[in-house]
């Protein structure tokens, strides 16, 4: 298994010279299964870019991609209007996500296509470009070929909803929690569950411990904990806040350097291979 960074901002974009390092596009994480499964994690500005990436891969004249979304904040679907693969007949893009109101999944995404808040044709539309299936997660686990994907509600401030994923392949184990917050104890269970002796741990770490943690995200201690208490292989701080540049986060990744777990910072186009 595969796993490629193509945004690890939070909330706003910020490309700029203090950034680059890390990176200013909002999440979105491609994975990979050994049979070839294109699996997506959120659909932020990054998948723009990988969609780009995905055309030159056969997307040019069908393929078939998985979008597994945590929650619908504009930060994780930003990028869905600007995927251009979905403008490509014979093209199977499968979104799947749920969304604890009374709309249901498309009708939700389906908002930020209306043309008063976007140019570009509109997807959900049967007749118009690639095969768009929405699926509206009833169950915690799923297959997507050889690929198993499990999910659990997270809490994230406010969020009607909002999924964490463990996804596991040909021995290899990821688990992603973006958007999470622990102001209950009760709250890491799930976290923990999913995490349990991931190979690696993509966790929200948009805040420090000594900033204002009530607006439903993570700090970096948080992260290392429960990647720590969860017995990860390594722990990536993801999610980084929009007004924090490279130098800040090589400290934050330098103040744990004697953790019981590796730690580091996601960073845009990094790869990671996970395997047995």
């Amino acid at each position: 298994m595969r796993v490629k960074l193509w945004g690890t901002r939070g909330s706003v974009a910020n490309p700029s010279t203090t950034t680059s390092q890390y990176g200013g596009n909002t999440p979105c994480v491609e994975v990979r299964g050994t049979a070839g499964e294109v699996i997506i994690l959120d659909a932020g500005i990054g998948l723009h870019w990988l969609g780009q990436r995905l055309m030159g891969e056969g997307f040019a004249s069908g393929g078939e991609a998985h979008v597994l979304l945590s929650h619908l904040h504009w930060d994780h679907i930003q990028g869905i209007p600007f995927f251009t693969p979905l403008l490509i007949e014979g093209n199977h893009i499968r979104i799947y996500g749920r969304t604890g109101n009374s709309r249901g999944l498309r009708d939700s995404l389906l908002c930020q296509m209306e043309r008063a808040y976007c140019p570009v044709p509109n997807f959900f539309d049967d007749s118009i470009g690639a095969l768009l299936t929405v699926h509206e997660l009833e169950t915690e686990s799923i297959s997507i070929g050889g690929v198993h994907v499990r999910t659990r509600q997270i809490h994230h401030g406010d969020t009607d909803m909002c999924l964490g994923y463990r996804i596991e392949n040909d021995g290899g184990t990821l688990a992603y929690l973006p958007d999470i917050d622990y102001t209950a104890t009760e709250h890491q269970d799930a976290a923990l569950d999913l995490a349990e002796g991931a190979d690696l741990l993509i966790h929200d770490a948009h805040h420090t411990a000594d900033e204002d943690l009530s607006d439903g995200h993570s700090s970096d201690a948080d992260a290392v904990r429960i990647g720590e208490m969860a017995g990860v292989g390594r722990v990536m701080l993801f999610h980084h806040h929009p007004d924090r540049s490279d130098d800040e986060i090589d400290a934050i990744v330098a103040s744990h350097a004697d953790r019981r777990v590796p730690v580091s910072a996601a960073a845009q186009g990094d790869e990671i291979r996970l395997s047995s």
